[in-house]
């Protein structure tokens, strides 16, 4: 992309984290990372096991699509954001699987 910070344009990842409950995962990390769970057209409930017709669409599996987070970073985002959000995001989902 252009080096330029002024003309690049802020992205969005989606990551399927297997046989993580991404609503209970926000739910524990709400307050620390803003992300959010499963497609931009669905919301997900900790309650549910259900996911959203793009990612079924998608062909992505089950075990994957209920663990689905979707992260956005920003031109003031840093390095050093993104390494923290993705070490809270891990230990949180260490928790889940009992690791």
């Amino acid at each position: 992309g252009p080096s330029d910070p002024k003309q690049r344009l802020p992205n969005t990842l989606s990551v399927g984290l297997k046989d993580i409950r991404s609503g209970v995962l926000l739910t524990n990390i709400g307050n620390i990372v803003a992300c959010s769970a499963g497609s931009a057209c669905h919301s997900s409930s900790s309650q549910t096991m259900s996911y959203s017709a793009i990612l079924k669409a998608l062909c992505v599996p089950p075990e994957y699509a209920i663990g689905t987070l979707r992260l956005s970073v920003g031109p003031d985002t840093t390095e050093d954001d993104v390494d923290f959000a993705a070490a809270v995001i891990v230990e949180e989902a260490k928790k889940q699987l009992g690791s």
